[in-house]
């Protein structure tokens, strides 16, 4: 098994304590290991690892773990390939790199077929509201919803979303530089424009463009990059060969929204103004999510509708399965009807969801 996703997603966390292997490999960034097993813990140089592990893998009592194996030397895949008939230890294989995974799975890899690929991101939405779905109500619900799938900002959780959140605030750069450092990329001016202007809200290319001076061939490449990293992805409009671009994640959005406009990176910024902040990029956010949970019920693809506006059109098979609305606050009689008249031209069940309701999602 190969299980990847970004940094601070809760790999790690995940593979020890609930998993629990016999035998843990974690590569430092130097290229030595450091190896534990039960109470024991000690470092080992990449020939002390190889050897150790030749024998490990070869025992089906076994369950080996090697942690950030994107660090370790390319004749490491090379083995893997080679030795693979004599593999009989469970061995899963954890990285922080999109892109060196996806060149694993390629079609020309040597190692294709030889694992199973897991991607592990943000919390589901449904786990995130099973947990929380009983114990909050209202908007304080819809922040952890939003804000609480980041598994790094749980631990700054205790009875305050609004504390996690202000609390928080400035790990995001060094969060997203470990994003950079383990995809051997810079965090370029470049990229940092980008990401700002997303954050600002524009979403189609053009404008990211325009917020960047950058040509729009140019713009491109960086979109798709953040999307390898993780750290972007993209939903389809409705009906048209265009796509929107939005940062994956609300706490890393916000982050970017809030340095723009306030310089929060540099400068002390009252915590009314920034939680006044938060109050209105919240409905984006639920809006989100509720697109995210409905395409995870369904097992379809998110969409929105940019004229008539819909706020989601979850497809599946190319065909509209639900439209949805999203109301943070309380629906009017007028609001569903508005609603239903505008996408009255599709068929398929039509949704009104607010905090009051959000629980159908999930039923």
């Amino acid at each position: 098994m190969i299980l990847y996703g970004r940094r601070k997603v809760g790999k790690s966390f995940l593979v020890r304590y609930f998993l629990k292997p016999t035998h843990y490999f974690f590569v430092l960034r130097s290229g030595d290991l450091v190896y534990l097993r039960g109470g024991e813990r000690r470092s080992l140089s990449y020939g002390e690892f190889m050897g150790l592990f030749e024998e490990l893998v070869s025992r089906p009592e076994y369950f080996v773990v090697v942690d950030e194996f994107q660090r370790l030397p390319g004749e490491f895949l090379d083995f893997l390939h080679v030795y693979s008939p004599s593999i009989r230890a469970r061995l899963f294989l954890v990285g922080s790199s999109f892109r060196f995974t996806q060149r694993i799975v390629a079609s020309r890899s040597s190692l294709l077929g030889l694992f199973q690929v897991y991607r592990l991101d943000l919390v589901r939405c449904r786990d995130i509201y099973a947990y929380f779905g009983g114990k909050l109500r209202g908007r304080e619900l819809v922040k952890a919803l939003v804000f609480l799938r980041d598994p790094w900002l749980l631990p700054f959780y205790s009875g305050s979303v609004d504390d996690a959140v202000i609390y928080s605030l400035r790990n995001v750069p060094g969060l997203i530089g470990e994003v950079f450092a383990e995809e051997d990329r810079s965090m370029t001016e470049t990229y940092e424009r980008v990401v700002r202007a997303l954050a600002m809200g524009n979403y189609l290319p053009r404008d990211v463009s325009s917020y960047t001076s950058k040509p729009l061939n140019e713009v491109k490449p960086y979109l798709y990059n953040l999307m390898e990293m993780g750290l972007v992805k993209r939903v389809k409009v409705y009906g048209k060969r265009k796509w929107l671009y939005k940062l994956r994640s609300p706490m890393v959005d916000l982050f970017y929204y809030l340095d723009t406009k306030y310089g929060v990176s540099e400068l002390e910024v009252a915590r009314e103004v920034l939680l006044r902040e938060v109050e209105r990029k919240l409905p984006l956010y639920f809006e989100d999510f509720v697109r995210e949970a409905l395409a995870e019920r369904y097992g379809g693809v998110e969409e929105v509708s940019l004229s008539p506006e819909v706020d989601g059109i979850i497809t599946v098979g190319k065909r509209p399965v639900v439209c949805i609305e999203v109301k943070l606050g309380g629906v009017t009689r007028w609001d569903r009807e508005h609603f239903l008249g505008r996408v009255s031209r599709f068929r398929c069940e039509k949704l009104v969801i607010s905090p009051s309701n959000l629980g159908e999602i999930f039923a």
